[in-house]
């Protein structure tokens, strides 16, 4: 079985296929995870299908060499957190990484039974022991090109029972298409930190009610638009 693994999901799964004790937290770790789809997400959300004997699912993928692996040629495809597109495609059903030496298929059912078992974790807000200078200055570069963006602020948070290292977390005060912005977001610190986990928060004009995202707002910005002057 060729399928080493490439990040803390992929190792789980692998336990989970001989190992029952550890399918719950597999399951805890692929609801937390990031994953790879193939599709468009921009105002509205369009994700490729496969169909074998067992039904039609869309494809997921746990790592870009699960991806490339699959489909060579170059095709759409961004990255999401898994929870919101569960959430967001409640009735669907999936295959993560077909193709590949391991892999699973999700029901309709089975998704329900996931979202429901493991609910949202406990966030921390945690102070890091290294700044991520590199990737803080990759996003500036981002940023800059990109004028949808008014501000960006930076913590680092633990979910409780699921991260075993703090992570960073990206509070965007933005305008129009912030799902592709935060796919640029996950793509440039993928170029500079492969494998780092990363959450996008948008900050919303009434963020303020939400504890984290009001501590986001809190937090002085890594990035601020500069104003034009005329």
């Amino acid at each position: 079985m060729a399928f080493p693994p490439e990040n803390e999901l992929e190792a789980l799964m692998i336990r989970a296929v001989s190992d029952s004790s550890a399918r719950p937290a597999f399951y805890r770790q692929l609801i937390s995870s990031n994953l790879i789809a193939l599709g468009e997400f921009g105002e509205t959300m369009s994700i490729e299908t496969v169909t074998s004997a067992q039904g039609t699912f869309h494809p997921l993928f746990t790592a870009p060499a699960r991806l490339k692996s699959f489909v060579p040629a170059e095709m759409p495809s961004f990255t999401i957190a898994a929870r919101t597109l569960f959430e967001a495609t409640r009735g669907a059903q999936f295959v993560i990484n077909p193709g590949s030496d391991i892999g699973k298929t999700l029901s309709a059912d089975e998704i329900a039974w996931l979202l429901k078992t493991f609910p949202p974790a406990n966030i921390l807000v945690v102070q890091p022991k290294n700044h991520p200078a590199t990737l803080l200055k990759a996003l500036c570069v981002l940023f800059t090109s990109r004028t949808l963006i008014r501000a960006a602020h930076l913590v680092h948070v633990v979910r409780e029972g699921v991260d075993d290292v703090p992570h960073p977390m990206i509070g965007l005060e933005a305008d129009g298409d912030v799902p592709r912005l935060a796919q640029e977001i996950f793509e440039a610190a993928e170029a500079v930190d492969p494998g780092l986990p990363i959450e996008v928060v948008y900050l919303a004009s009434n963020a303020a009610r939400d504890p984290l995202q009001k501590h986001l707002l809190s937090v002085p910005p890594f990035y601020r638009r500069a104003l034009v002057t005329h």
